[in-house]
């Protein structure tokens, strides 16, 4: 399901869906299909990878959606250098940014997975001593998996590969990360202290080394394109506190920087756009519907100890990044990951706080075809309040819903029939007015009626699944890639 928006200027413009190739399933019936997991192979068919993403990109450019980061962008698996160029032109076309996600000292490097120089593994074969050193133990190995910032020959190459990234594909910027966590304990990485602020953690220090020589790299790629979202990974978020544990464990980062201004923010010479991570930044518990019904701005949002009023962050281009409705996010109060869960709440939430810091976008995941409704509802979320950071629910069901199922009273009406399921309000009033919907958007499709279109199915699409859910057929969502 496309759906063609008419939207204005948006208020977060460099705002992106972010996916990896391997979990990206837009497509349902190819017998590759996996829909866990991050290091994976790619099992599916080449012709596949192609169509996944030609269906995600009409979907960004109908929500005005500028960008998707594509994580195993290339792949000997999926068609290489050929079947990535597809992907590309096809988005450039339509104007929407394809972003692939580059691996500096990890994750694979520029070309993902396969036979290429531009790969790391590739690369540590051929120049083993350019191995990170990731244990502290004594002698302990060069790793082949992960490269040493240090190393001469690893910012040739990185650069060398960048370079010929935005050469040889129409893309629209990219995706930079290092690792996570990443640390090399070799001789050279450990003198680079000296040269550092003691204060400032590690964690910037390597993100500093393992960014540069790619940054430097698209810094004269970017003065020659000034459209381009070149983003990078900060893996946290921008709370300016100092830590009260070891300044190198991950887990201390997951809100707070460790200091009010990392150092690396002083020494790169261009910084592209920060992507700081808002997964945790947002409220431990999602904001109910309820209380976004009527409000787009309720007391509760800012009462919020994880993302004070006020605060923005120290870089000079920013977007977020929010793991929720993925995988990767695990929900204490389902018990398990949110891929398929409907996250309106913390779609409104990050879109506006992320306005009101400063950042210029956000970026959710986009791996679900939009014939799950929850999905489709996020999308649509999404595309909303990045136009209109401000709106309450209900205005998102007037302008957004109500455009698709041409009729604003019945994008009210469903929003807030949803908001009052949520908060447990169900009576039988309620649950005629919604089989009054659902009888309706079902009559289109009989076999009986000559009225049936696309977007009218796409209408009953909608109501049965919430009519589904009101009933108590089935949970928020049902079993689907």
């Amino acid at each position: 399901m496309i759906f063609n928006l008419s939207r204005p200027k948006s208020m977060l413009p460099s705002s992106y869906f972010w996916t990896w190739d391997q979990s990206t399933n837009w497509v349902l019936d190819d017998p590759g299909i996996v829909n866990f997991g991050s290091w994976n192979k790619y099992l599916k068919k080449p012709e596949t990878y192609v169509e996944d993403y030609r269906r995600l990109t009409d979907m960004a450019l109908s929500l005005d959606i500028k960008g998707i980061v594509i994580w195993g962008f290339l792949r000997d698996s999926h068609g290489g250098i050929e079947y990535a160029k597809k992907v590309a032109s096809y988005a450039k076309s339509k104007g929407v940014s394809i972003m692939p996600g580059v691996g500096t000292t990890h994750y694979g490097g520029v070309y993902h997975q396969g036979d290429n120089k531009y790969n790391i593994n590739t690369f540590l074969n051929a120049n083993p001593e350019c191995g990170a050193v990731v244990s502290k133990e004594p002698g302990a190995k060069r790793a082949l998996h992960a490269v040493c910032p240090s190393n001469p020959l690893f910012k040739e190459w990185i650069s060398e590969g960048v370079n010929w990234l935005f050469r040889e594909f129409d893309i629209g910027g990219c995706n930079f990360e290092n690792g996570d966590f990443f640390s090399c304990y070799c001789d050279k990485c450990q003198a680079q202290k000296e040269n550092w602020p003691k204060s400032d953690p590690n964690f910037f220090r390597y993100q500093a080394m393992c960014y540069q020589s790619a940054l430097d790299t698209a810094k004269s790629i970017f003065e020659n394109n000034n459209d381009l979202l070149i983003t990078w990974a900060t893996y946290c978020g921008f709370i300016p506190e100092k830590l009260t544990v070891e300044k190198d464990k991950p887990e201390s980062f997951v809100t707070k920087m460790g200091t009010s201004r990392p150092e690396m923010f002083n020494r790169l010479s261009y910084e592209g756009i920060a992507q700081w991570t808002l997964t945790r930044m947002v409220r431990e518990k999602e904001i109910s519907l309820m209380d976004f019904l009527d409000n787009g701005t309720p007391d509760i949002i800012y009462d919020n100890p994880s993302w004070l009023k006020g605060i923005t962050p120290p870089s000079k281009r920013s977007t977020g990044f929010v793991h929720q409705g993925s995988q990767w996010d695990y929900s204490p109060w389902e018990s398990k990951s949110t891929r398929y869960s409907l996250i309106l709440g913390r779609i409104k939430e990050a879109c506006l706080r992320a306005y009101e810091s400063g950042l210029e976008g956000v970026s959710i995941h986009g791996e679900l075809t939009s014939r799950h409704i929850p999905a489709a509802l996020n999308y649509l979320a999404f595309s909303h309040f990045t136009h209109w950071p401000y709106d309450t629910l209900r205005k998102f069901g007037e302008i957004t819903l109500g455009e698709v199922f041409n009729n604003p009273c019945e994008g009210e009406d469903y929003v807030e029939i949803l908001a009052l399921w949520e908060a447990g309000k169900v009576d039988d009033q309620l649950k005629r007015k919604i089989k009054e919907r659902y009888d309706s958007a079902y009559s289109i499709i009989y076999p009986a009626s000559e009225d049936a279109s696309e977007s009218k199915l796409t209408k009953f699409f909608f109501w049965n699944w919430l009519y589904r859910l009101v009933s108590g057929f089935h949970g928020i969502e049902e079993s689907f890639i």
